[in-house]
C-alpha cells in the first residue's frame, strides 16, 4: 500500500503557500482519497482528541497529536463532533503503558532513542524520547474497526499546520495523491539497506535456542528471509519485500514478532 501525498494550501487562498505533506494512511484506509479532503482545525477538547470535544467541526478534517488515549478513541471523539476525517502528527512518546507514557523514567520512544550531549550513559535519562518515524494507526479491537478515515504526519508538518491554524490562516487539504515507494529505493539500497540486514542480523541471532550454537537451525531459515528482503527491495518488488519481511517475522519467537502497525 502507497503511502499519501497530501497536497495543503498553508493559508487559504493563497496559491504560494500550498506544499506537499507526507501521510501514511490507517490501517483501515478505504483508499477513497477525497475523505480527506478540506478545511483543517484542531481538536476541540483539552486532552489531545482523548475527550468529548466541546464545540462540532462538521465536515472538518481534526489536526490532533499523538499520545494520552488510542487512535480510536481519538477518531470516536471526532465522529461524534462531526468531523470528516482525522490527521494525527507523530509526537514522542513512550512504549509504556498509557497511563505511565509520560511519566520520568527508563522509557523508549516508538520512534529512535538517542543519546544527546550532556546524557548520563546509565539510567533514565539516555533513553531519550525522540520521535522519527510515522507509524501505520491500527484499532487495538480488530473487530470495532472505525468508520471515520485517519491519517499520520510527521511532527514537524503537524506544528506547522497547528501554527497556520491558531495564526487564523485557514489551511486546507485540496487534493490527495498516491505516493510512489520505489522513487526512494536506490537510495535506500545505497545509504540504508545494509544497516538494516545488519540490525536483523544481530535480531535474528537472540532468535537461537542455545545461545552458544550458531549452527541452530532458525538462523539459517532468517538468513534465507533477510536475504530474499534483500532481493526484493533491490528489485522494487513491493509485494516481495512485503512477503519476506513477513516471513522473517513469523519465523521470529512469539515475543520478539514486530508489529507493523501501532494502536497509540
Amino acid at each position: 500500500r502507497d503511502d499519501l501525498i497530501l497536497i495543503v494550501e498553508m493559508e487559504n487562498g493563497v496559491e504560494s503557500s500550498r506544499v506537499n505533506l507526507e501521510a501514511r494512511p490507517c490501517d483501515w484506509y478505504d483508499g477513497i482519497d477525497s475523505k480527506l479532503d478540506g478545511e483543517l482545525v484542531l481538536g476541540t477538547d483539552s486532552g489531545a482528541g482523548c475527550n468529548q470535544f466541546t464545540e462540532k467541526v462538521a465536515g472538518k478534517i481534526v489536526v490532533l497529536p499523538r499520545g494520552k488515549c488510542t487512535f480510536s478513541k481519538k477518531v470516536e471523539n471526532a465522529k461524534a463532533a462531526g468531523a470528516k476525517a482525522v490527521i494525527v502528527y507523530d509526537q514522542k512518546m513512550s512504549k509504556q503503558p498509557l497511563e505511565t507514557s509520560e511519566l520520568t523514567g527508563a522509557v523508549r520512544s516508538k520512534g529512535i532513542a538517542v543519546r544527546q550531549a550532556g546524557d548520563a550513559l546509565t539510567g533514565g535519562t539516555y533513553l531519550t524520547l525522540v520521535e522519527r518515524g510515522i507509524t501505520i494507526i491500527a484499532p487495538e479491537d480488530k473487530q470495532s474497526i472505525p468508520t471515520l478515515d485517519a491519517a499520520m504526519i510527521s511532527l514537524t508538518d503537524g506544528a506547522n499546520l497547528v501554527e497556520a491554524i491558531t495564526a487564523g490562516k485557514a489551511p486546507r487539504i485540496l487534493d490527495v495523491r498516491r505516493a510512489d515507494f520505489s522513487s526512494g529505493v536506490d537510495k535506500f539500497v545505497k545509504k540504508d539497506l545494509k544497516r538494516l540486514l545488519g540490525e536483523m542480523e544481530v535480531y535474528s541471532n537472540c532468535q537461537r535456542f542455545s545461545k552458544s550454537d550458531m549452527n541452530d537451525p532458525i538462523l539459517r531459515v532468517l538468513k534465507k528471509d533477510r536475504d530474499d528482503l534483500a532481493k526484493g527491495v533491490k528489485s522494487k518488488d513491493y509485494a516481495e519485500i512485503r512477503r519476506s519481511f513477513e516471513s522473517w517475522n513469523s519465523h521470529l519467537d512469539t515475543l520478539g514478532k514486530w508489529e507493523l502497525a501501532e494502536t497509540y
